[in-house]
Formats: C-alpha cells, structure tokens, sequence
C-alpha cells in the first residue's frame, strides 16, 4: 500500500508548510506551491497534503522535489515535467522513498495548478497554490 502511495502522490504533487518564493512571475511554476488532494488505489480514496517546489531545468522545462503525506505516512517524489503546449505540462514522477513511478499532467492557471498523476496502480488529484 505504501509503494502505491508512494508512486501515485505527486506533484508534487502535492499543504505541510510553505517554502519561501521570493517575487516568482506568475507565468511561471518556478518556486514553491502547497495543497491537497486525493489518492485513489485498490478502491480506496485518502487524502494527501503536498508541498512541491519546481525549479528551472531550462526553456520550458521543470524539474520539482515534493512531499506528501496522507495518514499513512510521508512520501518524497522527484520529477520533471517540459511545457506540452499553452498551460500545460507532462511529465514523471518517481518515489524517492519508495519504489514507484508515473506520470504527470500540470495544467498552470496563474496562481494555481491542477495535477493528476496516473500509475499502473492508481492515481491522483492534486490542487496547489503559492
């Protein structure tokens, strides 16, 4: 259950506390966005609290460091996720905790982000904010 969790969190996916920003142009995923969300695998549904910060990797592209947690534990996720036109973005996310993997879909819309992120496994549903 933990690996599932694990692979299925993102984005970031995904609010425990905030990392500082500093002035980030609103176009950009460039610093620090918290939220929530739900988990969803093996028919059942939890809730799960991210903090994601998102870092340039160069043109349109991301690299991001999350961590989650539902009442189940804690879970750190790696990624990165290039520009797939307009607002939004695709991408993976791999389990640094645990073993796991997905992929991402970002849609950008100014101050916030939807997130989905889809597994073998399960998925998941994340709103975040700065």
């Amino acid at each position: 259950m933990r690996i599932a969790l694990g692979i299925v969190v993102a984005a970031s996916a995904f609010a425990l506390a905030s990392w500082g920003t500093g002035a980030q142009a609103a176009s950009s995923l460039e610093g620090a966005w918290n939220g929530t969300g739900t988990v969803t695998y093996k028919g059942s549904t939890d809730q799960v609290r991210c903090r994601v910060r998102y870092t340039k990797a160069g043109g349109a592209s991301y690299t991001y460091t999350s961590t989650c947690a539902t009442e189940n534990g804690r879970y750190e996720l790696v990624g990165k996720l290039s520009s797939s036109g307009g607002n939004r973005y695709t991408g993976s996310v791999e389990s640094t905790s645990h073993k796991g993997a997905g992929r991402v879909l970002l849609i950008h819309n100014g101050g916030s982000l939807s997130v989905t992120v889809t597994s073998g496994i399960g998925t998941a549903k994340l709103s975040l904010r700065r």
